[in-house]
């Protein structure tokens, strides 16, 4: 663990009584400051096509409801105006739709609809979104149309593991910086603390597969209690050992 003067370094990045502001990753493009903004920032033009392109999707599918246009020949007028009775307003429009004598009174609307189209591009843009703010292809997209394979599907993980790796490296001093803080106030900064911050990879690996396949490795010798206790319960090898369970031994 480090040892320094609260808030020192970078005067820039350091706030009230020498605690240092959280600087992120991402760039201040609104002031050009150490102040954190909204990773979604830098795409926030692809974010406004993507809202336009759904709602064209949404308008495809109100414009597309299927309908039936009746010829008012086939309407009844009353008091309340021309009206079909017994049938549903909004499956049923009354229109002028006699072109001829003998034609027919209804007449069905019910175009293709071209949802696909539109769907594949939202989905454009949720994928630019996701490249532009460091995420991950599925984050926001759907993740059958990118991700085919374990391998393809880490590698579209890479990007968004390394943005909030910086962020947690950021953080980490940030902490630091907290903890020597409280330490210098309390008139223990030189007498001795400790402050440990640990960040589990959960955006590459599944941390509970993980941990069921250590299980494994333990029962089969070849992963030991000790390692097992120090990796996930983030405890030093004496700490470790001394909280094994008690074995029995058994005397023949």
């Amino acid at each position: 663990m480090g040892r320094h003067q609260p808030g020192s370094g970078d005067l820039s990045r350091n706030g009230p009584h020498g605690l240092r502001v959280l600087p992120q990753p991402t760039q201040n493009r609104i002031d050009g400051s150490f102040c954190g903004v909204s990773i979604f920032d830098a795409a926030a033009d692809l974010i406004r096509k993507a809202d336009i392109q759904a709602a064209r999707l949404d308008w495809e599918y109100e414009s597309g409801e299927r309908a039936v246009h009746v010829d008012e020949r086939a309407l009844k007028r009353g008091s309340r105006g021309t009206r079909m009775a017994q049938l549903n307003k909004r499956l049923y429009r009354g229109l002028n739709i006699e072109d001829g004598k003998d034609k027919e009174l209804l007449r069905e609307y019910s175009p293709a609809m071209r949802d696909a189209s539109y769907i594949a591009g939202l989905e454009k843009y949720y994928r630019n979104i996701e490249f532009t703010v460091g995420l991950a292809y599925g984050d926001l997209s759907d993740v059958q149309e990118v991700s085919k394979t374990a391998t393809e599907v880490r590698v579209s993980k890479a990007r968004k593991y390394n943005r909030v790796t910086a962020i947690q490296e950021n953080l980490k001093e940030c902490l630091e910086d907290y903890a020597a803080a409280l330490a210098f106030y309390n008139s223990m900064y030189h007498s001795g603390y400790e402050f440990a911050c640990k960040f589990n990879d959960s955006i590459l690996t599944d941390e509970d597969s993980e941990r069921q396949q250590d299980r494994q490795d333990v029962s089969m010798g070849v992963m030991s209690a000790v390692e097992y206790r120090m990796k996930w319960y983030n405890e030093d090898e004496a700490t470790a050992k001394k909280n094994l369970p008690v074995q029995n031994n058994v005397m023949e």
